[in-house]
């Protein structure tokens, strides 16, 4: 009898420790679970202050607050945050100058740090904030005499550097092919993730600012001269390609857990031929970008590029297993007629729940990671006619 108990007792404790083991499995493999990335993206006018008649600290604050908010009472947990817009800083920063859009005045600081206070309070609703950065535009102005004296621009063009800064019909511009703009580029990056609790390093759809053989023309010959044998635009997308890369291994070097993430147009040959910007390959090998944010800013009855078949083809593409794909979604676009739809341009002003619809789309497709919403503004404005407003009620309701 002794003996029987025994054995059934050693029995009850093998299954016990075996439920025990199989509970801790599971409970390893939940934590495990991604989250899905809901962000919207917040560009410069939407974060600028010149237009206020109050530019003080407190009221700073008090918009930081709304913002992040707003973001946190619908769902969104990411923001990407336009810090550097065009050589210049929402930041205190010890290479690019205070932003005119805080001061009114390039160059001109304004008392306070932005991106601080927006980490911080971003920090207090459990929203992650990226370091949005456009890294070859200096201005749409083409007259250098408007940037401020310490511009890194305006001094190289001084000192009659045109290989590293182009003055163009469309504006002033780094020249992607510079080593010395390329390094700019990364000081600047080393700077942010060095002194900011941001989640990660951004930038969108401006690569090379023009596909003008005059552009870079001085830089191409002198490459072939020195025994290069690329064509120019193959050149091109080695110049874009070198800066990606090089800001991923900034960005990684400082923190992995930090994301360095890529927002191209949602065009994929475009990307290639236009912009010079392999996102082909940038999302199938790693060491390029973390996170590929395509800009689908397209309808479903868009008559050139549906929705649909668009993300389709973005899928299509080979991705490496650590890049993770999310979807740029058009809420902008509410409203207004999409010019470039052919058949499909009224779509946007008839309907009030294409983004939700995309959106619903989007989370059942496990390869996906999330969504971002072009941007602040236009979901949260109190100018929004009721489409907008009941669409994004849609999504919150989603989110929820």
């Amino acid at each position: 009898m002794g003996k029987r108990f025994i054995i059934i007792l050693l029995i009850f404790l093998t299954t016990l420790s075996l439920c025990s083991c199989n509970y801790q499995k599971k409970t390893t493999e939940n934590t495990e679970t991604k989250t899905a990335i809901y962000a919207v993206w917040l560009n410069y006018n939407e974060l600028s202050i010149n237009s206020e008649s109050d530019k003080s600290e407190v009221a700073f604050r008090n918009k930081a607050e709304e913002i992040v908010r707003n973001c946190a009472d619908n769902g969104i947990n990411r923001i990407f945050v336009q810090v550097r817009p065009f050589s210049d800083a929402f930041y205190k920063s010890e290479i690019f100058p205070s932003t005119v859009y805080l001061s009114g005045r390039q160059g001109e600081y304004v008392g306070y740090d932005a991106l601080a206070i927006m980490c911080e309070t971003a920090n207090r609703y459990n929203i992650a904030i990226d370091a949005w950065i456009n890294p070859y535009r200096v201005s749409y102005d083409k007259d250098y005499s408007n940037l401020s004296a310490d511009n890194p621009a305006r001094i190289w063009i001084e000192q009659g550097r045109t290989d590293i800064v182009k003055v163009t019909d469309n504006g002033i511009f780094y020249n992607p092919s510079s080593f010395d703009a390329q390094k700019l580029v990364l000081d600047g990056v080393r700077e942010l993730i060095e002194n900011y609790h941001v989640s990660g390093i951004h930038i969108d759809d401006y690569f090379y600012p023009t596909n003008d053989e005059k552009f870079d023309s001085s830089e191409y010959t002198d490459y072939i001269n020195k025994g290069g044998y690329l064509k120019l635009g193959d050149w091109r997308r080695e110049n874009v390609n070198s800066l990606i890369e090089q800001i991923y291994n900034t960005v990684h070097s400082y923190n992995d857990e930090l994301v360095f993430s890529v927002s191209p147009s949602g065009d994929i040959e475009k990307n290639y031929e236009k912009y010079y910007a392999d996102v082909g390959l940038w999302i199938s090998e790693k060491g390029y970008c973390d996170m590929m944010i395509p800009q689908l800013y397209y309808g479903f009855e868009n008559e050139n590029k549906p929705f649909i078949r668009t993300l389709d083809n973005w899928l299509s593409l080979k991705r490496d297993g650590e890049v993770k794909l999310a979807v740029g979604l058009a809420f902008y676009k509410y409203s207004s007629e999409d010019r470039y739809a052919g058949s499909g341009k009224d779509e946007w002003m008839n309907s009030r729940d294409i983004i939700s619809r995309q959106i619903r789309h989007i989370l059942t497709i496990d390869s996906i990671d999330g969504f971002s919403l072009y941007s602040y503004s236009y979901l949260f404005s109190k100018n929004n006619d009721e489409n907008c407003k009941k669409e994004l009620q849609n999504i919150k309701n989603m989110l929820e």
